[in-house]
């Protein structure tokens, strides 16, 4: 997701609004099977001391591994994020006209991976032929 730096300079702020997309080989490296429905609603704005502040909530459903079983779970998730994320000048000296936002929404994204998560309510039955785990 791109912000035309230009445009946030001359106005003060942008909305940000809209489906995030990230990329499979981002998702790969974390617990997570699949991202879907993710979007970002909300404000990127430069204060006086050209600091970048985004202001968003981002939601969507993540799939992720049961952790007894490993059959794929929907974990829905709501962030609300309201930080700096750098200096204007950083941003445009290292990118010319445009600020992509995607590496800071996959940061909050991946901040709310739970450590594990399972759909029932007590541990099932671990045993099989000869063998049972207690």
């Amino acid at each position: 997701m791109k912000i035309d730096l230009f445009k946030l300079n001359n106005l003060g702020s942008a909305p940000v609004k809209g489906e995030v997309i990230v990329p499979q080989e981002m998702i790969g490296t974390m617990d997570i099977i699949e991202l879907k429905d993710v979007y970002v609603d909300g404000e990127i704005s430069i204060d006086y001391e050209d600091d970048v502040f985004l202001e968003a909530i981002l939601d969507g459903i993540m799939i992720l591994p049961d952790a007894y079983t490993l059959e794929p779970i929907e974990y829905p998730f709501s962030i609300n994020i309201d930080e700096n994320i750098g200096k204007y000048e950083d941003f445009y000296s290292k990118n010319k006209n445009t600020l992509d936002i995607l590496p800071f929404l996959w940061e909050n994204i991946v901040s709310e991976v739970p450590i594990r998560c399972t759909k029932s309510e007590k541990m099932p039955d671990l045993k099989g032929d000869g063998w049972s785990l207690e």
